[in-house]
């Protein structure tokens, strides 16, 4: 029995010497994870201003919104803005009217939607994300989708 004991008191003080230093917890929380972007960073500093010029949001909305991406909540958009979280809470079921949407999802879809829109127009600022479909040589040229939720078959 007292070495079941002595064997729990060794393997905490094993325990404690392998934890990780406060630093080494900061530096982890600096540091990026590798990969692909997310959220907000997944969009350049120019499809943001293109997006928010197409959709005629505000500097303030996009703000919102880019926040939104990177999955914030209310609380934490108000105070990295310096605004009341109601202030945020009004903003955002302002965006959702203006975007025609019920919920984070479906704001999400909405600007992403929009982004593909942008890179799809040839008079738009953004490059195309498709160089096939730049080229002309796009195999879904002449492929419509009619479901009537589908959004992507209006623009190819």
């Amino acid at each position: 029995m007292r070495t079941a004991g002595k064997s729990r008191a060794n393997h905490g003080a094993a325990m404690s010497r392998t934890a990780l230093s406060p630093r080494t917890v900061e530096e982890a929380r600096v540091i990026r994870p590798r990969g692909p972007a997310l959220g907000a960073a997944m969009l350049s500093e120019l499809a943001w201003r293109e997006i928010a010029r197409s959709l005629r949001l505000s500097r303030r909305e996009i703000q919102i919104v880019r926040a939104m991406f990177d999955d914030r909540k209310e609380a934490a958009i108000a105070a990295e803005l310096g605004v009341a979280p109601r202030t945020v809470h009004t903003h955002v079921e302002r965006l959702y009217r203006k975007l025609a949407v019920n919920d984070r999802l479906q704001l999400t879809l909405r600007v992403i939607r929009e982004f593909l829109a942008l890179t799809m127009s040839p008079q738009g600022d953004l490059p195309p994300i498709c160089a096939n479909r730049a080229a002309g040589r796009c195999p879904l040229a002449g492929w419509a989708c009619h479901a009537p939720d589908c959004f992507l078959g209006s623009m190819i």
